[in-house]
């Protein structure tokens, strides 16, 4: 009996459905979870604060040679404030260009992501959306605070006096500059970390065992056993096609769900009606007892086969062959098979346990094929002409089976890419920011170089000298980037999939070397350079 009814705004209704499974007349594509949507926002955010430690860094890194510019200033009379408001209107000029320069990036990089998702549509429509504009000018004005406070209040904060003497030598890494570096370590190796391990798990996931075929396998809806038996008999000419069976349920697009009872446990299971031969065209897995009989009355009254996941949610620890079950609290059936675990539901939920009866051929409602994968092109064409034969009046409604599951392959593949492309603009700010630092590093200590060179020191001393802080604060930052990479990769992929690749350490040890190999292609040639200098021309300079 209705007892209340409501209307419900689109935008709302997959919410819905996610928080309430029983609103599942609901009949919408489930999707990726929200943290699929939100894990991407996120690690863009920790881009942008990438972005902003890599401006603090070399703004620091390059303005040491305007000190003598702002002692003079000082000594003519200007005031700190006044200083800091013009350094802070520079940081947002370039600031203002780089949103430019972004917005112009993303005219190419918006439709290239539209493309990756057949049900996404972005448009940039910049003076029809006010709140886009406004969380631009927020952007701008945040970026350019965050990313020039630190390096206005510091430059500023010299004497002249010690300036002009020459006796403010500006520059080195600070605690600050420290931090600010390992912070980039720490994000950079996240984001390697998760490009990685999301790769490494869609391969996975794509060479899952779903317990059925996912290739070479074409379907088609038809009307009744009359139809079936028509478009078979079309078909059978076809020497390509391995296979041909009818069916009433599909395993990526039909089934039930109802409740069904073992003594006094009762558990809601999923159904499916198959036909003569289908098991043998989906290479279904029998693991346990024998398949149904060809033109069994017997088997189509009172045999079924169970997944293995039927077997555990009952409690199963003997022989399941024989085993008596009540279907509708009237229907009793006797199990005769065991066959491997079917994911109906792909890798995003657990798998259900999974109850399979012989359909009477009155029932087919689908004819599905098998084929050579590379031939699927060739065979569904042949298909479509042989419908238009049997069936002119009613449009073809084959599907490839990799059609119907598109949308996981989809997903799988474009959260990798997402991953892999925020890894790589990770590492390469991480980059540029090492790169400043050592730079301002090496200013600081020519003269320490350039004795220690006279004095005889190697190429290696030199090295060290020039990188022994970074190389400590690499180490501290890997230790707590893989602790963090660790729980965080396994988090997300917990709340996306229900099935992945657990974390292991050749993901681990990939990263890091990955980091290790960027960080030295980023100090490497400085370093080289420096120690190569000849010391005569650093302490004549000094």
């Amino acid at each position: 009996m209705l007892s209340e009814y409501y209307l419900e705004k689109f935008r709302c209704m997959l919410q819905s459905n996610r928080s309430n499974p029983s609103l599942n007349s609901v009949y919408l594509v489930g999707g990726a979870p929200d943290v699929a949507e939100t894990v991407p926002v996120i690690m863009c955010g920790l881009l942008l604060l990438l972005a902003c430690f890599n401006f603090t860094n070399t703004s620091i890194a390059i303005s040491g040679k305007r000190l003598k510019e702002i002692g003079i200033r000082k000594v003519m009379g200007g005031m700190r404030y006044q200083l800091i408001i013009q350094f802070l209107g520079e940081n947002l000029i370039l600031c203002f260009f780089g949103l430019l320069a972004g917005l112009l990036m993303a005219e190419w990089l918006v439709p290239a992501y539209d493309n990756m998702w057949a049900w996404l549509e972005l448009d940039l429509s910049y003076m029809e959306n006010a709140s886009f504009l406004f969380f631009l000018m927020a952007l701008l004005m945040v970026t350019a605070l965050v990313a020039g406070s630190y390096p206005a209040l510091y430059i500023t904060s010299f004497e002249p006096v010690s300036i002009l003497k020459g006796k403010a030598r500006f520059g080195g890494t600070n605690w600050f500059t420290r931090i600010l570096l390992g912070g980039q370590f720490v994000i950079s190796l996240l984001a390697i970390i998760l490009g990685i391990a999301f790769y490494n798990n869609g391969k996975y996931q794509n060479e899952y065992d779903l317990g059925f075929s996912k290739r070479g396998i074409i379907s088609a809806w038809v009307n009744n056993e009359s139809g079936f038996n028509t478009y078979r008999d079309a078909l059978a000419s076809n020497k390509d096609i391995v296979q041909i069976a009818g069916t009433r349920h599909h395993v990526v697009n039909t089934w039930l769900n109802d409740p069904v009872k073992f003594e006094s446990v009762e558990r809601e299971v999923d159904i499916m009606e198959i036909g003569d031969g289908y098991m043998d065209v989906m290479d279904m897995t029998l693991v346990a007892g024998r398949k149904f009989v060809a033109d069994s009355e017997t088997d189509r009254k009172e045999s079924v086969l169970v997944t293995e996941e039927f077997v555990k949610k009952f409690g199963w620890t003997d022989n399941p062959i024989g085993k008596r079950v009540v279907w509708m609290d009237t229907v009793q059936l006797y199990v005769i098979g065991v066959i491997k675990n079917i994911y109906s539901r792909a890798l995003w939920a657990p798998v259900e346990p999974l109850m399979v009866r012989y359909v009477a051929k009155d029932k087919y409602q689908q004819v599905v094929i098998k084929t050579d994968p590379e031939k699927m092109a060739s065979v569904d064409e042949f298909m479509q002409k042989k419908w238009k034969e049997v069936f002119p009046n009613t449009l073809y409604t084959g599907l490839w089976i990799d059609e119907q599951m598109r949308e996981t392959n989809e997903i799988n593949k474009n959260v990798s890419v997402m991953f892999g492309f925020l890894g790589f603009f990770a590492a390469l700010m991480t980059a540029i920011g090492l790169f400043s630092l050592v730079t301002l590093n090496i200013e600081m200590k020519m003269k320490e170089i350039g004795i220690r060179k006279v004095l005889g020191a190697s190429m290696a001393n030199i090295a060290g000298v020039i990188n022994f802080e970074f190389i400590v604060n690499l180490g501290i930052a890997t230790v707590l980037g893989l602790t963090l990479g660790y729980f965080a990769t396994d988090a997300i992929m917990a709340i996306i999939w229900e099935y992945y690749l657990d974390l292991n350490f050749q993901t681990m040890f990939s990263a890091v070397s990955l980091m290790l190999v960027i960080a030295f292609l980023a100090v490497g040639y400085k370093t080289i350079s420096t120690a190569l200098l000849n010391p005569t021309k650093t302490l004549r300079d000094e």
